[in-house]
Parts: C-alpha cells; sequence; structure tokens
C-alpha cells in the first residue's frame, strides 16, 4: 500500500520545518506532538508535521544546496526498510539524485525512529521542481513530498546555461571574434512573487589574473538595460533588454589578454533572508592563434620640427603576444623610425609606443604603416577606429623665452613641468602651445597670461608662469591635487599620453625671479627689496672684516721681520763673505763657496789659503770708514780693503 501524505491538503502555513538554511511553507496544517506513522519533518517548536515542503532558493553564482531532514516511524515495530531513495521530478532544476542518510533517533510507542537526511543540489537552471522522498519497508511503502523553488536568472547559448562558476561561454579564436563581436544570449528568470526591475542590476568587468584587458568596455555611466535591437551604446560592451528577456555582450576586437574574463552580475533588488542575487558569466576565447599587433587608428599630428610622437597600440606584450616587442617601425612619407625604447611605455594593458620623427612641412598628410618586430617574426599592425594618418602641422620654431613682468599685489606662480616625449630642441611651439592651453584650463586665465621662463634639459622642462591673487601654499596644493600623483590628469590637459608629464615643482617668484616658497600676495616685492638692502649690508661688512684681517696679517710679517733683523750674523769681512774665524762661518753646512764639500770640513788648499789671508790683515790692518750718510763709523760689509 502507498501512503501519499500529501493527499491531506489543508491550509498552508508559512512555517521553517525540517529544511536547513531556507525558507519554507507546509502545505497543510497537520501537525502534532510525537512523530505519526510513516515519515514527518519536525519544525523549529518541536512540533511534527507531514506536510508537503515548499522551500525557496536563491542560485546565486550558478550553484546551491538544500538539506533536508524528516523522521521515519513504521506502522510495526519489527518492520524492516529494505530501500530508501528520492524522486526529482525536473533534473534541470534539481540536478543530483540525492543519497539519504540514516541515523537512529530513538523510539517511540515501542516503534524504531530512524532520523533521514539527504541534501538537494540546484546547479542548473532556475524554476521550481517537486521531489519526493520514498521508503520501502518489508511490509509498506511510504512517501514524503517537497517543492523548491530556485530564485534568479541564468544566461543560455543555444539551449544550455553558461553562467555560474562553474560554467563558461566559449569563444572561437581572435580574428573570429573580430568579424562577430556581438553576441546574444537568452536569459531564463525565476522571481518570488513581484518582478524586481532589471536596472538595478548592476555590472562589472573582472579579469582572471588582476589586469583588466579590456575585452569588455564598461563603466558606471552604462545602462545595465542598454541592450536594444542588437545594439550596445559606445563604450558599453555589455547589458539586459528592458524586458530582461535577452542579454548583450560586445567583446573589443582584438583584445585578448589571458584569453578569459568574467562579469559580475548583481541584482540587489532580487532578495531572499538578507541576502541578494549574484551570478557571473566566464568568458573564454580559444588562443590557438596568436593575436596581432594593433594600434589605435586616425589623425596622429606630427610637428613640422620634428620631435616625438606617439601612438597607442596593444598585445605588443605578453600576454597575449608570446614576448616582448623588439621593434615598431613607423613608416610615412618614404622615410621609416623605429621606436624610441627609452621613451615608449610597454605596460598593460595598453602600450604607448614613441617615436622620434624629422621634420616635414606643415599641412602635408601622409596614411602611415606600423611592424611589429618580434624576434624572427614581423607582421604589419592591425588599426582600431581607421586607418592611422600622419598629419604635419604646427610651426618649427621653438618658442621663445617670455617672463611674466612683476605686477603690484599679485604673486607669479611658476610651474615646472618636465615632458618625457621632448627634448629642449624638440619643444616646439605648438608643443608649448598645448602647456599654455593646459595653464589657462587650470588657472582660467587667458593665453598672453601665460609666460615661460625657460625650458631645460632632462627630458624637457618647461617653466611656465602665471599671475595669482593667492599665496603660494594655496596655488601650490591646487596644481598639486589637479596635476599630481601619476601625472595623468595633467598629461591629459597637456594632450600627452598618460605617464610622460609630471609636475616637478610649484614655487612664487620675487621681483628678481628667484623662487619665493608659499608667501601671501604684495609681499613678494617687499620681501625682494629687503633681501637685496640686506645683501649690500652683508657685503659691505664683509670687506671690512677683510680688511682688517689683511692689515692685521702684515702687522704679524713686520713684527718677525724685526725680531729676525736684531739677530742677524754680521761680518767684517769682504762683502758677502763672512770672517773665516767665526764660529758659524767654520759650522756652515754649505761650504762650496770656499772649496768645501758638504760636511767634509776645510780642505788644505782652503786652510793654507786661510793662513795667508790672516798673514795680511796683520800686515795690513783695515782703516775705519765712516758713512757719508749718517757721519758714523762703520764696520759693515760695505768696507773694501785696499792693498
Amino acid at each position: 500500500m502507498r501512503r501519499s501524505l500529501a493527499a491531506l491538503a489543508a491550509l498552508s502555513v508559512a512555517l521553517v520545518v525540517g529544511v536547513t538554511g531556507v525558507r519554507g511553507q507546509e502545505v497543510e496544517a497537520s501537525m502534532t506532538r510525537n512523530p505519526t506513522v510513516g515519515l514527518t519533518y519536525r519544525n523549529a517548536d518541536g512540533m511534527y508535521t507531514n506536510a508537503t515542503m515548499m522551500s525557496q532558493v536563491l542560485l546565486s553564482y550558478g550553484m546551491e544546496e538544500q538539506a533536508v531532514s524528516c523522521i521515519f516511524r513504521p506502522s510495526r515495530r519489527t518492520e524492516t526498510v529494505t530501500s530508501v531513495t528520492v524522486n526529482v521530478a525536473k533534473k534541470h532544476i534539481i540536478t543530483n539524485r540525492p543519497d539519504v542518510v540514516q541515523a537512529d533517533a530513538g523510539s517511540f510507542a515501542g516503534a524504531p525512529l530512524t532520523n533521514m537526511t539527504f541534501t538537494l543540489a540546484m546547479e542548473g537552471q532556475v524554476g521550481m521542481s517537486a521531489y519526493t522522498l520514498v521508503v520501502v519497508t518489508d511490509v509498506d511503502t511510504y512517501t514524503l513530498d517537497g517543492m523548491v523553488e530556485v530564485g534568479g536568472f541564468v544566461l543560455k547559448s543555444n539551449g544550455r546555461v553558461v553562467s555560474g562558476e562553474d560554467n563558461a561561454l566559449q569563444l572561437g579564436n581572435v580574428f573570429e571574434v573580430a568579424a562577430k563581436p556581438m553576441i546574444e544570449l537568452g536569459v531564463m528568470t525565476k522571481t518570488f512573487g513581484s518582478s524586481p526591475s532589471w536596472e538595478d542590476v548592476q555590472i562589472e568587468v573582472s579579469s582572471m589574473d588582476g589586469v583588466n584587458y579590456k575585452q569588455v568596455e564598461y563603466d558606471s555611466s552604462c545602462s545595465s538595460t542598454g541592450y536594444d535591437g542588437g545594439r550596445l551604446a559606445a563604450g558599453c560592451g555589455a547589458g539586459f533588454a528592458a524586458d530582461g528577456k535577452t542579454f548583450g555582450l560586445k567583446l573589443s576586437p582584438y583584445r585578448v589578454g589571458t584569453g578569459a574574463f568574467k562579469l559580475i552580475l548583481k541584482w540587489p533588488s532580487m532578495e531572499l533572508d538578507g541576502e541578494y542575487f549574484v551570478t557571473e558569466l566566464i568568458v573564454r576565447m580559444d588562443t590557438s592563434k596568436t593575436a596581432p599587433c594593433v594600434a589605435m587608428g586616425g589623425d596622429v599630428k606630427v610637428d613640422a620640427g620634428g620631435g616625438m610622437v606617439s601612438v597607442e597600440m596593444f598585445n605588443l606584450v605578453s600576454p597575449p603576444a608570446p614576448s616582448t616587442v623588439d621593434k615598431v617601425v613607423l613608416s610615412y612619407g618614404g622615410k621609416s623610425y623605429d621606436h624610441d625604447q627609452r621613451k615608449s611605455m610597454l605596460v598593460q594593458p595598453d602600450q604607448t609606443i614613441v617615436f622620434r620623427v624629422g621634420k616635414g612641412v606643415a599641412g602635408e598628410s601622409f596614411d602611415a604603416k606600423l611592424q611589429c618586430v618580434f624576434g624572427a617574426r614581423s607582421m604589419e599592425a592591425k588599426y582600431v577606429g581607421g586607418k592611422l594618418r600622419v598629419s604635419v602641422t604646427g610651426k618649427a620654431e621653438l618658442p621663445k623665452e617670455q617672463p611674466l613682468p612683476a605686477k603690484d599685489n599679485m604673486n607669479r606662480l611658476a610651474v615646472r613641468v618636465e615632458l618625457d616625449r621632448y627634448e629642449p630642441e624638440t619643444y616646439t611651439v605648438a608643443v608649448h602651445n598645448k602647456c599654455v592651453a593646459a595653464m589657462v584650463g587650470l588657472f582660467g586665465v587667458s593665453a598672453d597670461e601665460v609666460g615661460l621662463r625657460s625650458v631645460t634639459r632632462g627630458s624637457a622642462i618647461s617653466e611656465l608662469e602665471v599671475y595669482t591673487d593667492k599665496d603660494c601654499a594655496t596655488e601650490k596644493e591646487m596644481v598639486m591635487d589637479a596635476w599630481g600623483g601619476d601625472g595623468c590628469e595633467a598629461a591629459k590637459a597637456m594632450d600627452e599620453p598618460c605617464g610622460t608629464v609630471r609636475v616637478l615643482d610649484v614655487f612664487c617668484l620675487a621681483n628678481d625671479g628667484s623662487g619665493v616658497s608659499g608667501v601671501a600676495p604684495g609681499t613678494v616685492a617687499a620681501g625682494a627689496t629687503l633681501a637685496s638692502w640686506a645683501i649690500a649690508l652683508v657685503a659691505v661688512l664683509g670687506a671690512l672684516v677683510v680688511l682688517v684681517l689683511v692689515c692685521l696679517a702684515l702687522w704679524v710679517v713686520y713684527r718677525r721681520s724685526s725680531d729676525s733683523s736684531a739677530s742677524e750674523y754680521s761680518s767684517s769681512g769682504p762683502l758677502g763673505v763672512p770672517d773665516p774665524d767665526d764660529l758659524l762661518y767654520n759650522e756652515s753646512v754649505v761650504r762650496d763657496v770656499y772649496g768645501r764639500s758638504n760636511g767634509a770640513g776645510p780642505t788644505a788648499e782652503a786652510v793654507a789659503e786661510r793662513a795667508k789671508e790672516a798673514e795680511l790683515r796683520e800686515e795690513f790692518p783695515r782703516p775705519p770708514s765712516t758713512s757719508a750718510a749718517s757721519g758714523r763709523d762703520t764696520d759693515d760689509a760695505s768696507s773694501t780693503y785696499t792693498v
């Protein structure tokens, strides 16, 4: 005999009974304090019911589980269970065939009680599915019915569910995707009661390795219901139709990255027990074919004076390229230029390739080509957004340095900016005009009120200046807030690639052109005048100190000279010749003038000569001499002998 406890249908009462972690409903109100014969659920209040169990779950991330537990009481004490199974009505909703775990739960009225637990897995589609627990004994067959409602949505392609973390949308290779970038997916939805708004769905593009390779463009300005008639708005690569029946996905041409990315789809208004629905769409591409190098097409302006130009490209580094590009060659007008490796930026996801090109004639325009070289492999670039054209424009001459003159009650604020793509000899009028335009936009002044103090090396460092009636500290903070950081905002303002412009310094200028930091308007001129008087005073004091030191040094020299003269050696010998009998004469170290060698003592000839001189002195004594200048007797070296 088959007993269907669901046949006792009555009023439905909302309860959580015998179901773990989900919200449920009973379809009948038969409840008892003790388990009845057959299969019953036990609620939180300890009451037993044999009603059909209704439960709801959210299919977040494409999967959910529900644990079901019930008590089995046989009609006879000696009954033996021969089989236990769970039958599922819709296997595309409840995707498993649950195993039932049996455990002893004691006894009641002499009959054994058995706890039976099983888990329902939902990894398919949304919707509703019934299930039945069937217990067969050697005496009878017992059943217990349940119903699960799976809410949320799934995305389908060719009848197959592709959303959820265990599923994926598989696409062709890079060329096939580029040929057909728009993909339409079906949407299957199940809501609880009233339908939430599709406009509430939040879409996020996420990479698989932390880098957004821009396979799909999407930002906060895009509408989640922007898919209309097979079209999406520019810059928006994903969206639902307004009725929620289809989902559009548009891939950016030739954007490959690692070959995989995902979209995270959140629906806050689809909520159950304080949690909202969220799922994801993983997209995988066939990477068996090598992705081409790609350039953003359009017009590239080249200054007539030559210099540095840049082209935005991608797929030049790994991934998706097998290795980093060795060389990129720009060709136009019969000339070719290799890329400047030092100034180019080979980063993910976009690469800025810089070329130093020669002079041209303003007004000329050429179709250009880019050739990418990877070792022995060379390929011409693909162009997104049209052909690549080079237009020669601007003036070839260099800008003249024109500092702003001092102005009453106004500060002159200098902004020192380094532009990586240029050198002083390539910082032309056209490049300078872009910098002037950026200063005009930032400070709200006219172009005539922007001066150029200098252009120096390292790459090209231009020092621009403007008038301001604010203090320098405030203005410096404003400039650094607007143009500081990674340099992208300053680069955008000057129509240069991100990362190629840096603000090095911001400071006020005194009337003499020197830098003064953080002063208020009207004080720079006074400060400069005070500084001039201070410099003059310091110069005069310094000169006086030097003069005093020189006089002191001369006095010291004079004193030493006087002391030395008082102790000098004198002789009554011939001019410049000391008396040979003097002690100093005999102890002289250098005696070569008298025929003696160093340290050797007088020679025999010198001794004989000395004796002869002594005899002459005795025979002819020297007469006293009177100085004509002083009238005093002298005995100095000016006296001579008369023989």
